[in-house]
């Protein structure tokens, strides 16, 4: 939407009331025969739209997931840019580092909450926990890197794909239905926080739907170096199939821990429990992982041209990214950035690039077009219509496919996740 000039008007007749109306009004003019208003982070003058991204960009998260999912955020918003922008305004990323630890998300939010119209990104499920009540204040969305279901009842919180609890639920509706394993000896190893305790509700919620048997849940603490305890424990009671709600080093660990004390169930792996770089440990390892592993995910595979949306993104890579490897949580990342393109985008056709003005957008958006990247995403006011899908794929390790990931499922909800409440 082009800049317009403040209106001019003759002052001779109007009192001083109506000249300050027109004040306030034209504070907010942004021309094109409209008018628009703007918040925290918005420059109306410059058109630029500061957005924030509060993610772990060093420590053990980084690596493997933070920095690929921040790269495919900048990738995308990179393309909108030089493609005339939201309504003509540019969008600036104002990037901190939380550490993926909760205090120092607080101390990265307070240092840029002013600056910035809503946050882009904030990763990890403990680290958005801990501003959930900042964001609240504030009246600021934040699109989050998390699943927890947990945030599907925060108003300003903005998740994009299925919440870990439904994938856990998926993922033995796979095994009871799909495989064809009727109630077998299940476990649990799970992140000691708020992310393991959506994967173990989940958890808890697939062994009532399916009639499982469940034999031990186990819990780890992120500064865990050795998993012999939690592993023991699932071999001792048999587990055959064994859920990771665990991040990519400490998954490895455990997997491989096991191998170690001759014990290889079917592991089945939380979206965060996966990174590429797994299979760089070792040959061994990378074998024992596609011998043993499925992760649950959805969406469409890298490469996978009958998408639009994969079609779009190759696109960008290539302009904005070159040299980039295939990598769900780039893809992730991107697919990310088109939901908070589609809040702006609204809020700016609407006149309003307020914090409520988001708010309203967001609100309102119902269906957000993905381009096949992920299912169609769906959105509301109630803690239902913000749980965005609840479609779950299966995927096989494969090192010969392009994310080293394959579909054994397709795109595919199960009874106890179309069932489940929020």
């Amino acid at each position: 939407m082009a800049t317009h000039p403040a209106r001019h008007a003759s002052v001779r007749v109007l009192s001083v009331a109506v000249i300050l109306s027109l004040f306030i009004a034209g504070c907010g003019s942004s021309g094109g025969g409209g008018s628009i208003k703007g918040g925290p982070g918005v420059d109306l003058t410059k058109k630029i739209i500061n957005l924030g991204i509060i993610t772990p960009l060093s420590g053990p998260v980084a690596g493997p997931i933070a920095l690929p999912l921040t790269k495919g955020i900048e990738t995308y918003f990179k393309s909108v840019n030089a493609s005339g922008g939201i309504d003509g305004f540019q969008v600036n990323l104002i990037e901190k580092d939380s550490k993926y630890d909760p205090t120092t998300q607080v101390e990265m939010y307070n240092q840029i909450h002013n600056n910035v119209l809503m946050l882009a990104n904030s990763l990890g499920t403990p680290t958005t926990h801990a501003i959930v009540d900042l964001s609240s204040r504030d009246h600021m969305l934040v699109t989050v890197a998390s699943l927890d279901s947990y945030l599907a009842r925060q108003q300003y919180m903005v998740m994009v794909g299925t919440p870990y609890r439904l994938q856990v639920e998926n993922a033995f509706d796979y095994v009871v239905n799909k495989v064809g394993d009727t109630s077998p000896k299940v476990g649990i190893i799970y992140q000691d926080d708020s992310y393991g305790q959506d994967g173990l509700t989940g958890y808890q919620e697939a062994v009532a739907a399916y009639h499982l048997q469940d034999v031990g849940k186990a819990t780890y603490e992120l500064t865990d170096t050795k998993y012999v305890a939690q592993v023991s424990q699932m071999k001792t009671a048999g587990a055959k199939y064994v859920f990771l709600t665990a991040i990519p080093p400490i998954a490895a660990g455990i997997i491989g821990t096991a191998a170690q004390l001759g014990y290889t169930p079917h592991w089945i792996m939380q979206s965060p429990a996966f990174a590429t770089g797994l299979l760089s440990v070792s040959p061994a390892f990378s074998h024992l992982l596609e011998a043993t592993t499925w992760v649950m995910g959805q969406g469409a595979a890298w490469g996978d041209t009958s998408a639009p949306g994969m079609v779009q993104m190759l696109s960008d890579i290539s302009k904005y990214a070159p040299g980039q490897q295939p990598d769900g949580y780039f893809e992730y990342g991107y697919s990310e950035a088109k939901v908070t393109y589609a809040i702006l985008k609204k809020a700016a056709d609407n006149g309003d690039l307020t914090r409520d003005g988001l708010l309203t957008a967001f609100n309102s958006l119902s269906t957000v077009s993905m381009g096949g990247l992920l299912p169609d995403i769906h959105y509301g006011s109630s803690p239902n219509q913000r749980v965005p899908s609840r479609d779950s794929q299966v995927y096989a390790i494969d090192p010969t496919q392009p994310g080293d990931v394959k579909s054994l499922s397709g795109d595919f909800t199960g009874s106890a996740a179309a069932a489940s409440q929020f």
